[in-house]
Formats: structure tokens, C-alpha cells, sequence
């Protein structure tokens, strides 16, 4: 009896274990890999978000801090001090690695007593001076004007320049001769500086103007192309009567331009799978075609100019 039961289902027939089977193994694994691919998906998409986000970020940034250096720099424009933009120039002043033609910062005894300008612009390149490497068909901007007080300290042996009506004294080094009735203070630095693009870094630099020298600055990455358009006012009633591209304007009309409005196509690196597929064009017809990576921004902005406000003085 006990023999037999030993051989019987109870003990030997396995009825009561249990196991996964391939195909249950399998489909657990296909639900895997689709909630990893769903996942994987999500997660690529909000990074995608996010970096398309921070370019966009990135474009405000630029076009913010490209407003704000034009701005600082054009409404000083021909400011020199207590005397207007129309003030006779005299003196002479030498500059390392000057410019010529309009571009000139410096003076010698041949300059005319209207130069050197407050503001000039031309879409030929300056000569005589070292661009990095620029590039071609672009405008060149030069800007121009009494920088800063020396006070009775004077101007530690830079460019500077004395202030008074009716005329400008410009000097190297030591101070001018003080007009009667005038102070220190009329003593001024001599300050400026020359914007053009950089092909190599799609960069906007400058020649600044520093001490007795010009020197190349990197002002902003990602300025891919500018344009200038001067709004001037012919018959000095306030209001504009012509709107100038910069192939048009001659040096007599910047006593009459009131206004400059400034255009800029400004880009950022982002993904290299984003692709605008578009063209982005200026007044002056520069065309930008969008790249690969990049993420782009059309602006244009209007500056007015207090070029011919002269500083306050008591006679």
C-alpha cells in the first residue's frame, strides 16, 4: 500500500509548478522596448524644446545688447562738448594706425575745418587702416565725438580736445590753450570708434578709438548682416523729409540728418537638425540665406540723433 502510493500523481506529476513561457517572455519584452521608445521620444522632444528656447532667448539677448551699442554710440555722435556739431575744427592730432579719407580720426594742416565728422558711413571700405578680416559688400560706420571730461586733471597725455565757442582745439598730448572765460573742464578726451563685419567669425567689430591709437575690438558673434538708413531733415523743420541709403549720402548732408535707422540680420548656433529654409533681406538688398543650425532674427530699430546739441556753458 505504501509502495503504491508512493508511485502515484500526488508526487511525481508536477501539476503543481508553474513558469513564463517563451511568447509570454517575448511580448513582455516588445511592451518594453515601446514604453522605452515612447519615453526616449518624449524626452528627445522637450530637449529639443528646450534648446530651440534658449536660441530663441539667445537672439533677444543680442538684439537687446546691439539696441543698447548703437544707441550709446550714435546719440554721442558729433557731441563736442560746449560748442555745436558746426563748431570749426583746428589743431592738429596724429593717430596710430588712422584711416584715411572720411574715415580719418586725426587731423594735420591740409584737414578742413569741418573735419573730422561726427558721423560718416560708406559701403567702400576705409583706407590705410587694418580691418579683421572684413567682410566684402557690407557699410562701415564711423562715429565720433568729445568722450568724457578730462577735469583739471587733464587727459594723462591722450588725444584730447578743448571745447569752447566758437571753435575745436585738437591736440596731442599736452593741453590746449584756455580760451578766456573758459574752465578745466572744457578739456575733453577724444573718442569714437568704427563698426564693420568680420566674415570669418560672422562678428560686428570696431576700431575703437584709444589713446593716441585705433584698436580692433570684437563687439557681438552672430551679427551676419547691417544695413543704415538717414532720415534727414532738409529744411530744418522737424520733421523728415528724405529717408537716404548709404550709397546716397555726401558729407554736407549730415548736418541734416535728424534720425538713423538701423537694420541687422543677428543669428545663434542651435541644433544641427533645425532648418529655417528661408531668406531674410535688408533695404539695401544684402540677402542672408538661412544655414543649418542656426537659428535667425530680422530687426530694425530707429535711433534720433542730439548730434547737434551742444553742451550747456554760460557766456
Amino acid at each position: 500500500m505504501i509502495h503504491g502510493r508512493l508511485k502515484g500523481p500526488k508526487y511525481f506529476s508536477g501539476r503543481g509548478q508553474s513558469g513564463v513561457t517563451l511568447i509570454e517572455l517575448m511580448i513582455a519584452m516588445a511592451i518594453g522596448l515601446i514604453m522605452m521608445l515612447a519615453v526616449s521620444r518624449v524626452y528627445l522632444a522637450s530637449s529639443t524644446a528646450a534648446r530651440e528656447s534658449e536660441a530663441r532667448a539667445d537672439l533677444v539677448d543680442k538684439v537687446r545688447l546691439l539696441h543698447e551699442r548703437f544707441n550709446y554710440e550714435l546719440r554721442r555722435a558729433d557731441f563736442w562738448g560746449r560748442v555745436r556739431a558746426d563748431a570749426e575744427r583746428q589743431g592738429q592730432i596724429s593717430i596710430g594706425n588712422d584711416c584715411g579719407g572720411e574715415f580719418a580720426y586725426g587731423r594735420d594742416t591740409e584737414t578742413p575745418s569741418t573735419r573730422p565728422l561726427g558721423i560718416w558711413a560708406s559701403n567702400s571700405p576705409p583706407s590705410d587702416c587694418s580691418l579683421t578680416n572684413p567682410q566684402e559688400d557690407q557699410e562701415y560706420l564711423a562715429v565720433r565725438y568729445a568722450a568724457e571730461s578730462c577735469g583739471a586733471g587733464g587727459c594723462d597725455d591722450a588725444n584730447s580736445l578743448k571745447s569752447f565757442y566758437p571753435y575745436i582745439a585738437f591736440v596731442n598730448g599736452s593741453e590746449p590753450a584756455v580760451p578766456e572765460h573758459a574752465g578745466a573742464d572744457d578739456i575733453w578726451r577724444y573718442g569714437g570708434s568704427l563698426y564693420y563685419l568680420s566674415k570669418n567669425e560672422k562678428a560686428l567689430r570696431r576700431l575703437w578709438l584709444y589713446g593716441d591709437s585705433l584698436r580692433n575690438q570684437e563687439v557681438m558673434r552672430g551679427v551676419e548682416a547691417l544695413a543704415y538708413r538717414w532720415w534727414v531733415d532738409s529744411d530744418a523743420d522737424g520733421s523728415v523729409d528724405a529717408k537716404l541709403s548709404t550709397d546716397k549720402l555726401i558729407p554736407t548732408q549730415m548736418a541734416e540728418v535728424i534720425a538713423v535707422e538701423v537694420e541687422a540680420v543677428v543669428s545663434v548656433e542651435t541644433l544641427a537638425a533645425y532648418q529655417e529654409s528661408r531668406e531674410y533681406v535688408l533695404s539695401n538688398g544684402t540677402a542672408i540665406k538661412s544655414q543649418p543650425g542656426k537659428m535667425y532674427r530680422r530687426i530694425s530699430f530707429v535711433i534720433p540723433l542730439e548730434m547737434h546739441r551742444a553742451g550747456s556753458f554760460d557766456e
